[in-house]
Parts: structure tokens; sequence; C-alpha cells
């Protein structure tokens, strides 16, 4: 039954996704990426590098992706352009990659004209299933547990706080299990920083950071005990 379920709203999602189409390919290139970091906030690159490598190695990094093991079924907050589910899928194959994104456009971009093609192609995975929705409403409509949780809010969580409040880190821990892991993408503000550590403490995970390298960003990794 919940295959089913996943499986139609990939269905639709892709199908709504779809009719941005063609306002993503009228774009101009500077468009498109004007579009793209307005929505994200920026992938890890510059204006002048936009070196695929770097992407790959700061999604694996946000997605703790060597907890991933075969079999494993993954819940991610926060698609965009798919660097994350690359990273993981390069990794283990699991058995389920649902994915949630609250942006139409970006998800347009990610399918149909997405900058690093092998992102797009992780995302064309038949394991992988898209869920257009805001995910604070979403996973209330979510009944499953997952090994691995990947929260992928983006860089600046003043942008959308509710993403990283404590009741979305509350419910996001009830739908992983025992033993379970979570990524935590802390951004690289020193406030949110230390409030995130709080949060994920007083909701009895182990917590331990790692930085990005060469860059500011902290990602919390948890283990439910």
């Amino acid at each position: 039954m919940q295959k089913r379920l996943y499986n139609e709203v990939d269905h639709v999602s892709r199908a709504a996704v779809s009719t941005f189409k063609e306002k993503i390919l009228s774009l101009s290139q500077e468009d498109l990426w004007r579009l793209i970091d307005e929505i994200t906030g920026g992938l890890g690159y510059t204006t002048d590098d936009r070196d695929v490598t770097r992407l790959i190695i700061y999604g694996s990094y946000i997605a703790w992706a060597e907890a991933v093991k075969p079999g494993f079924k993954v819940l991610e907050i926060g698609t965009g352009l798919g660097r994350t589910c690359y990273s993981v899928l390069s990794t283990a194959l699991p058995s389920l990659y649902l994915t949630i994104d609250s942006s139409p456009e970006i998800l347009a971009i990610a399918l149909y004209r997405n900058p690093y093609p092998p992102f797009k192609e992780a995302l064309l995975s038949p394991i992988v299933k898209i869920c257009l929705c805001d995910a604070t409403i979403a996973v209330h409509h979510i009944d499953d547990s997952f090994d691995h949780i990947i929260h992928d809010g983006g860089p600046n969580p003043n942008k959308n706080p509710a993403l990283f409040s404590s009741n979305f880190l509350s419910k996001l821990v009830s739908l992983l299990r025992v033993g379970g892991t979570l990524s935590v993408f802390g951004s690289k503000n020193r406030r949110w920083q230390d409030r995130l550590y709080r949060e994920l403490k007083a909701l009895g995970l182990s917590v331990s950071s790692s930085p990005l390298p060469y860059s500011p960003v902290i990602v919390f990794r948890c283990v439910k005990e």
C-alpha cells in the first residue's frame, strides 16, 4: 500500500512540475542561474567556478552518504537540483529515496534543464519518488519509518525557519527508526548552529558535527539511539 502511495505522489508531482517545463526552457542562461541561486540560496559554487566536483563533495557531506546502506529507505527534505540524491545513489542503492521540495521551479530545472546532468539522471531513477509539497505539511501524512533522513533545508534557516523548528525536527525524528541516522545541513550561521545542536540533543539524538571543507558551514550527523 505504501509503495503504491509513493508512486501516486511521484506521478502527480512530476506531472505538476512538467507544467513549468516551457517556462524553464525559455530562460536565458543568466536568468536560469539567477533563479537557481534565488531558490536554493547557493549550492557551494561561485559565479566564476561552478565545478561539479566541488558540488558532489559538498553533496556527499550534506547527505552523509556513507551512512546509507543497500536497501535503506531514505527520506530527503529539500530536493534542489538533486546533488544529494546523486551522492547517495552513487554510494549505495536504497530501496526507496523519497525527496520533498516545495518549489516547482527548482524541480523543473532539476528534471528538464539541470546544469549538472548526473544529478538529473539520479532523479530519474525508479527508486526516487518526488513529492512536490511543503515539507512541514508532507511529513504529517507519512506513515512510515526510514533508515536515513537528509535535511537539506538550505544554507539560510532564516529564509524558512519552519523547516528548522523544534516541531519539525521532532517529527523527522519520529519518522526515523531506532538506530537510524539523520543528517542536518546546519548552515554557516553560528547562532543557528548552536540552536540546532541544542534542539537535536534535546530530542535524544547522539549528535556530532562535520564542517564542509573550506567552509564555515556545519553538517550535524545524528543517530537515534
